[in-house]
């Protein structure tokens, strides 16, 4: 399965690296995907997921569920997973205070919330061509509202 054929109801999670994500990283998050994935269930039946790296910043999970339902356990063990991710590869995903942005030379770039909000404020905007949204939750949103001018941005 991949990503374009998910249903645009799939539920989605977008985890921010503080870092790069560099080669051995995304083959050792391949490799751990496969056993997550294959054991990942919700209400008794193995959940259709998917597990990406994007643009080198971001941990794309995706999962197809019906009845727009997903039990905590299956949401826990996406987390269980993610932390897992974390002690294995040395990257730091949960940190719900890391920005990324696309700069006007369509770098994507990764930085504390408080940095952001201080060049804002500064009104040193320049470099801010776009913001990414972690917190949109379904596939159709990810793919209409992931990435967002940073004009109309949430951090504007």
């Amino acid at each position: 399965m991949t990503f374009e054929q998910l249903s645009n109801d799939a539920k989605v999670w977008v985890y921010v690296s503080k870092t790069k994500i560099n080669v051995d990283q995304k083959k050792m998050i391949e490799e751990l995907s496969i056993h997550f994935l294959q054991n990942w269930n919700s209400h008794g039946e193995q959940v259709k997921g998917l597990v990406n790296v994007i643009e080198d910043c971001f941990l794309l999970i995706s999962a197809e569920v019906t009845n727009d339902s997903m039990c905590g356990r299956a949401v826990d063990a996406n987390v269980r997973f993610v932390k897992e991710l974390e002690n294995k590869t040395g990257l730091v995903l949960l940190d719900r205070m890391t920005v990324a942005y696309r700069t006007n030379d369509e770098y994507v770039n990764v930085s504390s919330f408080s940095y952001v909000k201080s060049q804002i404020k500064e009104d040193n905007i320049m470099e801010f061509k776009s913001i990414f949204n972690p917190l949109v939750s379904t596939k159709r949103e990810f793919i209409t509202s992931f990435e967002e001018p940073y004009e109309t941005s949430w951090i504007a």
